[in-house]
């Protein structure tokens, strides 16, 4: 769901003013359609955190993980850019990459804008140069630059992934965008196991599929951390 308002939309809003309203009530009308489209997108980013956080096994372990696979694999390791996310509490727990990340100058983080759009910041200092922004996440300060340079390595969040590198994110499209418009870039999916889906996922076309997921299959404890490459 996106609290932008489209054509269609509007066309509704326009025609529903001049039946029922005033036409100088329009603008209000518009308003109003807005604000409760977003208050609704709102609930349901709400609702499906709290719903993945109760399915998640063990948060700590897998995190644990999910941050050595990371280290450990080759295409990060030489990566001279990533751009990640900063973790929100039912998402893998990778600030201690992040803070690698900072300290070796390699990290980007994403501010975001209405209409699904999104850009990255290279980001020194994990306390000073993040605010916290829309939906609780933590953003770059709107201060410092944008990031354009190249950006090889992605790694990338969601609600649900599957293992030939499907991914479902909130429904706002900031990643789809984004990676659409970086194809080069290797893309890395993060998930906790039950995050994952032993099926395909139906992907839209605007989805963006993933190269990698990274996420545990089975006990964290007895399975060697590693990514594992799509299988399209």
């Amino acid at each position: 769901m996106n609290a932008e308002i489209g054509f269609s939309e509007f066309g509704l809003l326009f025609l529903l003013a001049l039946l029922l309203f005033n036409p100088k009530d329009l603008g209000k009308a518009v308003a109003t359609f807005k604000y409760w489209k977003g208050k609704i997108y709102r609930l349901k980013f709400d609702l499906e955190d709290e719903l993945l956080e109760t399915q998640i096994p063990d948060k700590k372990k897998e995190s644990a993980w999910i941050v050595q696979a990371i280290r450990n694999f080759e295409p990060y390791k030489s990566a001279k850019k990533v751009a990640a996310f900063y973790p929100l509490a039912n998402e893998p727990d990778i600030r201690p990459i992040l803070q690698d990340l900072a300290k070796e100058g390699r990290l980007l983080l994403p501010i975001t804008y209405d209409g699904g759009i999104m850009d990255f910041v290279e980001i020194h200092d994990l306390q000073n140069d993040l605010v916290e922004g829309r939906f609780h996440v933590h953003e770059p300060k709107k201060e410092l630059p944008i990031y354009h340079g190249a950006i090889p390595f992605v790694l990338t969040p969601g609600v649900e992934f599957s293992w030939d590198g499907g991914r479902h994110g909130h429904g706002k499209g900031y990643y789809d965008r984004f990676l659409k418009n970086h194809p080069d870039a290797i893309k890395c999916g993060v998930a906790f196991s039950t995050q994952v889906s032993p099926k395909p996922l139906i992907l839209k076309p605007h989805d963006v599929p993933m190269n990698y997921i990274v996420a545990p299959k089975n006990d964290p404890e007895k399975e060697t951390p590693h990514v594992e490459k799509a299988t399209v």
